[in-house]
């Protein structure tokens, strides 16, 4: 008989889980030895969720646990906020200086005051497309 209950426990639960803030995909627009930019879309988050959201780079522990190295490189890169009136919010991930490694691998690590989450995201930066003139 507890067999039968727990699907309904489940479809209980379900509602609260599906409104769960999460992280999308990392859209890169910036190319290698340029300043990092990035975006990471923004999952279902609410108002209540973005006033208290804080977006990092995850510290070593971390970085150890999920077995990825933490290149000195990604101390160069900064998580914004942005709220965004004509789409879905998102993280603004930038560098003041340019990057010259052809791929970045990093940890981020969003916490609020539901819960916190790590994603891992990985880049590869493609040289700039130069014009040759003949």
């Amino acid at each position: 008989m507890k067999i039968r209950f727990f699907p309904l426990l489940i479809l209980a639960i379900a509602p609260g889980v599906v409104h769960a803030l999460g992280l999308g995909k990392i859209q890169l627009e910036s190319a290698l030895n340029e300043p990092f930019r990035a975006r990471i879309e923004l999952l279902t988050a609410t108002a209540d969720d973005l006033n208290s959201l804080n977006v990092a780079l995850a510290d070593e522990a971390a970085f150890q646990h999920a077995g990825i190295p933490r290149e000195f490189v990604l101390n160069k890169l900064s998580f914004t906020v942005k709220e965004s009136e004509a789409g879905p919010d998102y993280i603004l991930v930038t560098s003041a200086e340019p990057i010259r490694e052809p791929f970045l691998n990093f940890l981020v690590e969003v916490s609020w005051s539901k819960g916190r989450l790590y994603r891992e995201y990985t880049v590869l930066l493609d040289p700039p497309k130069y014009i040759s003139e003949q």
